[in-house]
């Protein structure tokens, strides 16, 4: 069972600029920072019926992490025609986390035995990217269009960890083997070529998008130098075919049948193989030779349209390869997790989505998604273990749902409330519990809408926890952690000049502050 209180704040800036050289010719300089703190504890406690084993164990953590980052963005607009446009992107992002954390344990074992241990844990992650992108519009006619560009993204980061350990605060020195000092490149280099069309009450749109991706990653230990490391390297190319066909009906009905195809990459910390063993009873280590997920999704979409009301239905179906999945193994008294790419899962399900405008200053957003969703069974040896970890075939019906409500009032005032629901799901050796959350949230703006102030509310009934229960070889485990109290946001905005962005900016500004949020 586990807890966790944590408490901070975050300062975001961001400014832009746009200059218009000619009628045709566009320059935008844009700048975004953050500088952020961000103080947890966190309160693990396990217990053992196993003989011989521990019968409890508690685990106390205290972490201290301050961040600050930003990016840079520059943008060049070419207008050939009001039908025709190219546009050159170039960005850099910077961020930089330091965080220090000390973790204090005590074991209980048969006949009153007792073993309490201390550690200091110190991180310093460096993370920066270059981003390349251009992209070409033309716009044959009112109903034809072709799009084709290029993106590249280079990601480079680093994240050494110093760990000092003892039985007490006062007898700790440095660890030799808890020393890590990790780096994680990456290269994806994209080309993607649209085309669109649409003739009479039928609509087509035909995608292709090829990627080339290389990866390189390097864990060091205390002895360990750059050259006597010998790095993980993975190379692959992709393509990434989609379909998008549509069919107008009267009245505003509309049938659209869609496939594509993705891909979901691991993330650095996965791939790290450096056993993380500062909580002695629960190791966790990545897996270089992780390879991406690959998935398909076929959809049939039905949309009907009135004056204040939008309804939407979809049915579909996706399948996934080289899912990749925690898993989990007992060696001992000692749990240990990584993750695998162990077997495909496939899904069906539907998804209604509703729009209502009840009145004149209050609409709704209402999602539901049903689907029954199977999980391949799988048998996957990790490089320390005796024996194979393996699961059985597994499948549930699973459904989510959420409401947005928004209110609009008098005097610049706008009201949001986020109501969400997880049922049950599935996962490797076992399934996660039900989930919901309700978050609040209100916005005034001042001075013609150039000064925005907001202020949200996340998790606002607490309710905020994962439960999951896993069973393999030897153990069951039954796992509830919680984060308590709620987030506070509050944010202060002051508009200038022609504040109108486009809405790639507004993405790439949404997608970085969320980034943040997540890893703190």
């Amino acid at each position: 069972m586990a807890g966790a209180i944590g408490k901070g704040g975050a300062l975001f800036t961001g400014v832009g600029l746009t200059f218009h050289l000619t009628q045709t010719d566009h320059i935008g300089i844009e700048g975004f920072g953050h500088f952020g703190n961000r103080n947890s504890n966190n309160t693990i406690r396990y217990e053992s019926d196993v003989p011989g084993s521990f019968s409890s164990s508690e685990r106390i953590s205290n972490s201290d992490n301050s961040s600050k980052g930003g990016n840079v963005n520059l943008d060049y607009k070419h207008e050939f025609s009001e039908k025709s446009n190219i546009i050159a992107r170039a960005s850099w992002d910077l961020w930089v986390s330091d965080g220090t954390s000390t973790y204090k344990q005590h074991s209980l074992y048969q006949q009153n035995k007792e073993i309490s241990s201390w550690q200091k844990q110190e991180s310093d992650n460096r993370s920066q990217s270059w981003e390349f992108q251009a992209d070409y519009v033309n716009q044959f006619s009112e109903e034809s269009k072709l799009e084709t560009g290029y993106k590249g993204t280079l990601s480079r980061q680093k994240s050494p960890v110093e760990t000092y350990s003892g039985e007490t605060e006062t007898t700790a020195v440095f660890d030799e083997l808890l020393y890590n000092k990790y780096s994680y490149n990456r290269n994806i280099q994209a080309l993607y070529v649209t085309f669109s069309t649409k003739v009479n009450s039928f609509g087509l749109q035909l995608g292709l998008r090829g990627e080339y991706t290389d990866t390189e990653t390097k864990s060091l230990g205390y002895e360990r130098t750059e050259a006597t490391a010998h790095p993980y390297k993975d190379n692959y190319f992709s393509l990434f075919p989609s379909l998008f066909l549509s069919y107008s009906l009267p009245q505003n009905h509309e049938i659209q049948v869609n496939y594509t195809r993705r891909i979901s990459r691991p993330r650095g910390w996965q791939l790290n193989p450096f056993m993380d063993m500062t909580d002695s009873l629960n190791i966790s280590f990545g897996n270089p030779y992780l390879s991406p997920e690959y998935s398909n999704s076929f959809e049939l979409n039905y949309i009907k349209t009135w004056e204040k009301h939008t309804l939407s239905v979809s049915t579909y179906y996706r399948n996934t390869d080289n899912v990749i999945q925690r898993i989990r193994y007992r060696e001992g008294d000692v749990m240990k997790s990584t993750s695998a790419n162990i077997t495909q899962s496939s899904s069906a399900g539907a998804e209604i989505v509703a729009k209502n405008k009840l009145l004149k200053f209050l609409d709704f957003t209402t999602t539901l998604n049903f689907y029954y969703n199977e999980l391949e069974g799988f048998s996957y040896l990790p490089a320390d273990a005796d024996a194979p970890v393996t699961g059985e075939r597994d499948d549930n019906f699973s459904w989510t749902g959420k409401i947005i409500a928004n209110a609009i009032l008098p005097h610049a005032i706008s009201l949001q409330a986020t109501g969400s629901y997880n049922s049950k799901q599935i996962i490797a050796q076992g399934h996660r519990e039900a989930n919901y959350r309700l978050d609040l949230g209100a916005r005034k703006f001042f001075f013609d809408r150039k000064i925005n102030l907001s202020i949200s509310v996340q998790d606002i009934l607490n309710s905020r926890n994962w439960h999951s229960i896993t069973s393999g070889n030897g153990f069951k485990q039954d796992s509830d952690s919680w984060r308590k109290g709620g987030v506070f946001r509050f944010t202060l905005s002051y508009n200038f000049g022609n504040m109108k962005a486009s809405k790639q900016k507004q993405q790439r500004t949404s997608e970085g502050m969320n980034n943040i949020i997540e890893e703190f």
